[in-house]
This record gives structure tokens, C-alpha cells and sequence, in this order.
């Protein structure tokens, strides 16, 4: 299964269609600010399941949840934008708190537009950076994959999908 990942697309949807096209997930999660967007995808691609969690400027939109928690593939998964948790902060690794709250071996965040990728008590957390609008590096996105019901690998990867960095994960 692969599943990419999405934060802080602030209404341009093109480098995020042309990653999905070109890499035909079977998921996408996006992690908030312009969650139109990722319905927008779905529109796009019809057979594709998206998921999707608000960010602090999708205060109008109350029919997508703060946070989540997803099954992919056997899979547990943690969604929050980030701007509740505090992650520019980095401090209190309270991404990393609720994720284990809800049983869930990763994390995903946005908010700060910048890329991280760290274990943290036990839990792999990521902010994919920002596929439209990044700080402090390329325009970005993730892809897990999850095979057999472990995740496998998490990919961070440019716009045209170019390795910036990966994290092999045992099972």
C-alpha cells in the first residue's frame, strides 16, 4: 500500500495532483491549511481515498475533524495539523503524546511548512513540509509504505518526487 502525504497546500493543487498522478497511491492524508484542497482531490481522483484533518486556517470548515487517527493497511496512524499541539515549539512533543494516547505507531503533522522526521518516544513523527508554500527547503511531501500490515519505508520527496531523505523502518 502506499499512501502519500500532504500539509499546507494553501489552495495550489498542482504539484499535489501531478504527485498523485504520477505515483498512483492507494491513500492520501492531508494534514490540514486548505482542506478544499484535498477535496478537490478527491473530485479529481474519484477511486482514491483521501483523509484529511483541519489546520488553523480551515477554521469555517466543521465538518473535518481536528485530529484523526486512520487505519492504513493494518496500519494505525495519528493526523493533526499542528497548531493546537504547539510544534513550533517542539518542546513538549505532544504529537508524540497523542499519537501514543491512541495506540498509534505514527504521527503526522503540518503548520511549520518545514520538514522533520524523528522518533520520539516510541513513535515516528513527520511533518512532510509544504507541497505549495515551504520554509527552509524545497516543496515536499511524504510517502509511507505499508506492506503485509507493517509499515515499511517513509519517504520525504521533492514536488517531482526526488528523495530527500527516507527512514527505513523494521518491523
Amino acid at each position: 500500500m502506499k499512501i502519500l502525504i500532504f500539509a499546507d497546500s494553501h489552495g495550489y493543487n498542482v504539484s499535489m495532483a501531478c504527485a498523485i498522478e504520477r505515483e498512483a497511491p492507494d491513500m492520501v492524508l492531508h494534514l490540514g491549511d486548505h482542506t478544499d484542497d484535498a477535496r478537490e482531490m478527491q473530485t479529481v481522483f474519484p477511486n482514491l481515498t483521501v483523509c484529511a484533518v483541519r489546520g488553523n486556517n480551515d477554521y469555517f470548515d466543521r465538518d473535518v475533524p481536528e485530529h484523526a487517527v486512520v487505519s492504513a493497511g493494518g496500519v494505525r496512524i495519528f493526523l493533526t495539523h499542528g497548531h493546537r499541539e504547539q510544534v513550533y515549539s517542539r518542546e513538549g512533543d505532544m504529537v508524540a503524546r497523542c499519537a501514543r494516547e491512541e495506540g498509534c505507531g505514527f504521527a503526522f503533522f503540518g503548520h511549520t511548512h518545514r520538514m522533520y522526521l524523528e522518533r520520539e518516544h516510541g513513535v515516528l513523527v513527520c511533518n512532510p513540509g509544504s507541497i505549495s508554500l515551504p520554509r527552509g527547503g524545497p516543496p515536499s511531501y511524504g510517502r509511507l509504505t505499508v506492506e503485509n500490515g507493517q509499515a515499511r519505508q517513509l519517504k520525504l520527496l521533492d514536488e517531482d518526487g526526488g528523495l530527500l531523505r527516507q527512514e527505513k523502518i523494521s518491523s
